[in-house]
């Protein structure tokens, strides 16, 4: 079923997996990896982590890696393999060829990765908070203000909410390394 997938698709979908879900880098998604990014979270928001913020951040990761779990975890030993993890996007891909719509719990995990990167509460994301950020993930700032400025047309596009599913969205099923989307986790993984 992976074989589905492009070496583009393959190259995005584990840089991904990578940069932004196996946050302690065993070569495994597991809960204890959301729970880092938790920390971080709390570390761009200056939330206490023990604060409002933090727990509402625990309960919308506990759902996403639920639904993440549901969908990947074939053996059900609470840790989703980069096997497991491609061939759930290549069923995805599949899907969404056919019209169907974005599992609830990455539409959910979208939501929330644009409102813990709007700090400033404005509902538009600028090219600091972007970077603040991502560089909490290993991507350098250098390379967020690249990404952000191709993405944005180099500010001409605004980050609204609405664009930043846009472009996850087109991030997840392009296979046209031009799009813009393509540069929404980072620079962009050559074809």
């Amino acid at each position: 079923m992976a074989d589905d997938l492009t070496d583009f698709q393959k190259k995005k979908l584990l840089h991904i997996f990578t940069i932004f879900y196996d946050l302690n880098r065993d070569g495994v998604i597991q809960w204890d990896d959301f729970t880092d990014a938790i920390d971080k979270f709390c570390q761009v928001n200056n939330w206490a982590s023990d604060g409002k913020e933090a727990k509402d951040a625990t309960a919308t990761l506990q759902m996403i890696w639920e639904g993440l779990r549901k969908y990947a975890d074939e053996n059900m030993d609470d840790q989703i393999t980069k096997e497991e993890w491609f061939k759930m996007w290549a069923e995805y891909y599949k899907a969404a060829k056919e019209k169907t719509s974005f599992p609830d719990w990455l539409d959910k995990y979208a939501t929330f990765m644009f409102d813990v990167t709007d700090t400033s509460g404005d509902n538009v994301v600028d090219c600091e908070e972007y970077s603040t950020a991502f560089n909490v993930f290993g991507i350098s700032k250098s390379d967020c203000e690249q990404s952000f400025n191709t993405f944005s047309e180099n500010g001409k596009v605004t980050l609204t909410k609405d664009e930043f599913m846009k472009l996850w969205h087109q991030f997840f099923l392009s296979d046209n390394p031009n799009d813009k989307g393509n540069f929404l986790f980072g620079p962009q993984i050559n074809a």
